[in-house]
């Protein structure tokens, strides 16, 4: 994951291959087709995204909890140094290359909108939340917020979750 934050840096995410990401590592391009069957695509979002899929659900009861939990696992995520320059680095990449735009969003954003859309179900189940908040546009709102903030270092982390909780209390509201 560090070789291929790393070659981001370097060579932007154009320049990314399997043989630059294996020869970086140190490892055979077979370890890359064993881990992620040589999707670039698939490093690449799991270096900037570490474990995404696998980040749990929060489930506190409420969803103001939920978020916040939600909330600091984002800021957490993208609030490392060499995380953050990847991250700009793909956003100048492939702002005006629809087709990439589209498969990079599929792999970063969609797992992303899938744990939100949880936390989205669960509030609404306990009828918490109106009930058209869509997961999707959220998740837009969340991470280009965070990006926004990380970008600007202020207001700083603490209160980038403060200030995102209460946007997102006010759209969820009944």
């Amino acid at each position: 994951m560090q070789a291929t934050r790393e070659l981001v840096g370097e060579l932007g995410y154009r320049g990314l291959s399997l043989s630059s990401i294996a020869s970086r590592a140190k490892v055979s391009r077979n370890v890359l087709y064993n881990w992620w069957n040589g999707d670039v695509s698939r490093i690449v979002e799991e270096a900037f995204l570490p474990n995404v899929r696998e980040w749990p659900v929060p489930n506190t009861g409420s969803f103001e909890s939920d978020i916040d939990q939600f909330l600091d696992l984002t800021i957490d995520a993208i609030h490392k140094p060499d995380v953050l320059k990847g991250f700009l680095t793909l956003a100048a990449e492939i702002v005006d290359d629809s087709a990439q735009l589209s498969q990079t969003s599929r792999y970063f954003r969609a797992p992303y909108a899938r744990l939100i859309a949880k936390i989205v179900q669960q509030a609404e189940a306990r009828d918490e939340i109106c009930a058209d908040l869509d997961p999707n546009h959220l998740a837009q709102i969340i991470s280009g917020s965070v990006m926004q903030f990380a970008i600007s270092k202020k207001p700083g982390r603490r209160n980038t979750k403060i200030v995102l909780s209460k946007i997102i209390q006010k759209l969820a509201q009944k």
